[in-house]
């Protein structure tokens, strides 16, 4: 049980590493929040600096995800509802981190971590759904919600343990609750597309 919840604890502090945010700095941009969506996720460091930089965030945001779970597996053996905590507080350091005043990004690519650190096939789906998704619609919001969105429907398909799949519906609702600001732009129509480059100038206001 000790070893159970120090993992847990660490994953919540590993996944709170604000990755975009350091990534903006490094690239001359003070602090990514003030522009493009306001977020510190891999889609608003694809719009600010571009591809390379995005999938760079992207890939470690994932890997925020993925370590955590599969230590506490494979190398602890954690299992059944202490996995699933280690599982949900990686997602909620992303999204909630200590490091930003408990505010954070949206925990997509967090969460595909982490679901394939539960479960490499529920991973692949989620992701192959966000794909098409992004690929017919141009909305990485979308295609966010709805991957995320199916990881417990997916993982409950491949017969995985029920606090497992219950993991999977507590990040699905996060990620798609972290949306709710884009859910109210693809319904005015007024959501950005993939593609659409933004010019570094700072935001005033809340931002999504």
């Amino acid at each position: 049980m000790a070893s159970a919840l120090a993992a847990t604890i660490v994953s919540y502090l590993f996944g709170a590493i604000p990755i975009g945010l350091l990534v903006g700095r490094a690239h001359g941009i003070d602090d990514i929040r003030k522009y493009g969506s306001g977020n510190i996720g891999a889609s608003n460091v694809l719009r600010l600096l571009g591809a390379k930089l995005g999938l760079t965030v992207w890939l470690l945001d994932a890997l925020k995800g993925y370590v955590p779970v599969a230590l506490a597996m494979h190398v602890l053996g954690v299992e059944g509802w202490w996995l699933a905590a280690v599982a949900v507080a990686a997602i909620a350091g992303h999204c909630f981190s200590p490091y930003l005043r408990f505010t954070g990004g949206k925990g997509v690519s967090t969460s595909l971590g982490v679901i394939i650190g539960l479960d490499w096939r529920a991973g692949l789906i989620c992701f192959g759904l966000w794909i098409v998704i992004v690929a017919l619609t141009r909305y990485i919001s979308l295609g966010s919600m709805i991957g995320s969105g199916m990881a417990a429907p997916v993982l409950w398909l491949l017969r995985q343990e029920a606090p497992v799949i219950l993991a999977g519906g507590l990040i699905g609702a996060l990620v798609i609750e972290r949306h709710r600001s884009n859910i109210q732009r693809l319904l005015t129509g007024t959501e950005r597309r993939i593609g659409q480059r933004e010019q570094v100038t700072p935001q005033h206001g809340e931002q999504p």
